[in-house]
């Protein structure tokens, strides 16, 4: 099952219509299971991060002034990413001589966002789409799913699949 791309940034403007960056890159995006996500896929990503000596894991203690809340949202996009591209290997050249993978989904529906914390700062984190098309929030600093108050929600400027 797969969303393509009109109907993921038609999701995302009903969603936040205040965002004023919406980036949409590819044709279509796979749907995860949102438990795998935040079990498996992130203990691997824990163990991932540790190889860059974050080794006391991905938790308050590792934000740094220069790996900070864009970057552990980014780099656990990627790592999902990576692994959607480890689970269905075979190229377009290859699918067409009869190979298939397990999704022929361009990407995964996991992305960036961008909203405001406080009245003088900003936060971002991960964004994943359900298979009923419900948005969850994750926080990879943590490695859980989490609530946004509406106040949050709102203003949600950024936004990048």
């Amino acid at each position: 099952m797969k969303l393509k791309s009109k109907e993921l940034k038609d999701l995302i403007k009903a969603a936040f219509p205040e965002a004023r960056e919406i980036i949409v890159t590819d044709n279509d995006y796979a749907y995860l299971d949102y438990y795998w996500a935040e079990n498996e896929a992130y203990d691997g990503y824990k163990h991932w991060m540790s190889i860059f000596d974050f080794g006391r894991g991905i938790k308050n203690s590792d934000w740094k002034r220069n790996f900070d809340c864009e970057d552990l949202a980014n780099s656990f996009k990627i790592y999902l990413k990576m692994l959607h591209a480890q689970a269905n290997p075979n190229t377009f050249s290859e699918q067409m001589d009869g190979k298939s993978n397990e999704s022929n989904a361009e990407s995964i529906l996991v992305g960036t966002i961008a909203f405001k914390n406080s009245s003088s700062s900003a936060h971002s984190i991960n964004i994943l789409i359900d298979s009923m098309n419900k948005i969850r929030y994750f926080e990879p600093m943590y490695g859980r799913f989490i609530n946004l108050s509406k106040g949050e929600r709102e203003s949600i400027w950024y936004v990048n699949f």
